[in-house]
């Protein structure tokens, strides 16, 4: 039984489609989405982490700030033999905190290894200080906590 207002499938119908056309028109006539990113790019050989370069922009997409990271890292000599320019960490948030870290420690087998953490967050700095850490974790299967880390850098875009 329906106490109140009856019942209109259709009306509820064509707002469901009204909000999909106003999802997808723009995107089929090719109006300029609003696109923000960031990400760290890192060249590595043999697992050491040689370098990073970031890129942080509200005008920036994800996918711009990976090409141009790496075009940096190229420019600078990272594309020898045995190297390799990947994107290690990137988002596609229009405003964050970014943070990059970096850390030195010695590998079980006795190697001297350089790696680096690149984290974001909408909330704090604190917040994508801990996502670097996570990300360096991930990265480096090697480091421990105890090993440490400093902040290279930080700030919000």
């Amino acid at each position: 039984m329906n106490a109140g207002k009856p019942l209109n499938p259709t009306r509820r119908g064509v707002k469901s489609i009204l909000k999909a056309i106003g999802f997808a028109l723009p995107i089929l006539l090719g109006v300029p989405q609003a696109q923000a990113g960031a990400a760290c790019v890192v060249a590595k050989r043999l697992g050491d982490s040689l370098a990073i370069e970031w890129v942080a922009s509200p005008e920036e997409s994800a996918a711009s700030a990976i090409d141009r990271g790496k075009q940096k890292l190229i420019d600078q000599g990272y594309r020898n033999k045995g190297q390799d320019v990947h994107a290690q960490a990137n988002t596609e948030l229009q405003h964050a905190y970014m943070v990059i870290i970096k850390t030195q420690y010695i590998t079980a087998v006795g190697r001297t290894r350089t790696s680096y953490g690149c984290g974001y967050s909408t909330r704090s700095a604190a917040g994508a200080e801990q996502a670097a850490v996570y990300d360096l974790r991930n990265y480096s299967w090697g480091w421990k906590p105890e090993f440490g880390y400093e902040v290279m850098r930080a700030f919000r875009y």
